[in-house]
């Protein structure tokens, strides 16, 4: 851990919010748990502190190992859901914070409370609700979005994932980008190829359960509009007269809503197109299991028009996936080199899925890059530089 290389002096306390560690497969959720267990070992340099909601569930307690927790008083029954959250970001979180007597509250997701006096750091990991306009929704979630980019600006400092979202974020929240720091996200340590025999046999214990004999393309990483699937779909549909040996499209989640315009169905285009037989839509994995697919994955393609990072590529290439990836928005800063970098159109996504699948020498290439690339992430870099961030800002409070 690099702990050791910061300057902290006579050890603040950070107060950490925790309501993302109630949603661990989420990620935001996997961001705060991640981190999180990182400042849990730097407690040589800096007192790590636990805020929650009183009512917060178990997964996100046992998160807190020794580390200390204040919890705000219990909402109202009658605050559910959206309620409940904005419940705790506008007032649990201020009376907890002050409650704690923290030196500073970090809140790992865009939103923070409008008042709150202790100096404080908001990761924003994207903009996408101000980008795309589809995505804002509701008028109440217009309404949210108004708030939470209010309370944005009045951060003490501002930290997202790349470079890309610190250029919209200014753009779209006009905060000036020396307010802003990249902090890029890691792949868990658990994302790896398999090699012990059990890891193997857990391989194919899930090849089993989902039905996967043939060779297989895989993507996994939400089912919403900018996610590009149908262009998936009519990319591989496109491919595979021309793969040497029959291939499946695996394609792994639910769409997080019902709403159709934000989530199109794929079975009316999968059924178009006459490739019924060779998708799988395999539904909601464990996180094991969304591991050991990875392992398995002859190719991972991820198609996405705009993400603040892109997680599941980097997942899949520290698993020694190789990569197909489109060339929109951060994915570059991740994927570096060590993918076939495309635009997210059928036409490139098909001539991607051929070049791969009919060279193995390429993909074993890309194999070898995707787990070099992986390998310049880690959470510990996430940590050291965002100790660094607090740093900043508690030098700049006193």
């Amino acid at each position: 851990m690099l702990c050791y290389t910061l300057a902290m002096t006579g050890q603040p306390s950070v107060g950490f919010d925790a309501l993302f560690l109630e949603q661990p497969m989420t990620g935001a959720g996997q961001y705060a748990l991640n981190l999180w267990r990182q400042l849990r070992d730097c407690q040589e340099v800096v007192s790590p502190h636990l805020l929650m909601p009183a009512d917060a569930p178990d997964v996100a307690r046992a998160a807190a190992g020794n580390s200390a927790v204040t919890t705000a008083a219990q909402p109202r029954a009658t605050l559910r859901g959206r309620g409940r959250k904005v419940w705790w970001e506008q007032v649990g979180l201020v009376s907890a914070t002050r409650r704690s007597g923290v030196d500073l509250v970090h809140i790992p997701y865009f939103s923070a409370p409008l008042r709150q006096s202790t100096p404080h750091v908001v990761t924003v990991h994207d903009v996408i609700p101000l980008v795309l306009p589809e995505y804002a929704g509701s008028r109440r979630m217009r309404m949210y979005l108004r708030v939470v980019s209010r309370a944005a600006r009045k951060a003490s400092l501002v930290l997202t994932d790349s470079e890309h979202s610190r250029r919209d974020i200014t753009r779209c929240l006009g905060i000036a980008g020396d307010r802003i720091r990249v902090t890029p996200l890691a792949a868990g340590s658990e994302f790896s190829p398999a090699q012990s025999e059990s890891e193997c046999a857990s391989v194919e214990r899930v090849k089993q359960r989902f039905g996967l004999r043939a060779p297989f393309v895989l993507n996994v990483g939400g089912f919403d509009l900018r996610k590009r699937l149908p262009h998936l779909l009519r990319g591989f549909a496109a491919a595979l007269p021309m793969l040497p040996e029959p291939y499946d499209l695996v394609i792994a989640g639910n769409p997080h809503t019902a709403n159709a315009s934000l989530n199109p169905p794929l079975e009316p285009i999968i059924g178009e197109l006459g490739i019924s037989d060779r998708v799988r839509l395999v539904g909601f994995v464990s996180h094991e299991d969304k591991r050991d697919l990875y392992r398995a994955a002859t190719l991972f393609a991820f198609v996405s028009e705009y993400e603040g990072f892109g997680l599941n590529p980097l997942e899949a290439m520290a698993c020694g996936a190789p990569v197909i990836c489109s060339n929109r928005s951060s994915l570059p800063e991740v994927v570096g080199d060590a993918g076939l970098s495309i635009d997210p159109e059928p036409d490139d996504i098909a001539r991607a899925i051929v070049c791969a699948a009919t060279d193995p020498a390429l993909r074993a290439d890309l194999a070898r890059r995707s787990l070099r690339r992986a390998s310049s992430f880690s959470w510990e870099q996430t940590a050291a530089l965002t100790l660094d961030a607090y740093q900043y800002v508690l030098d700049r409070s006193q």
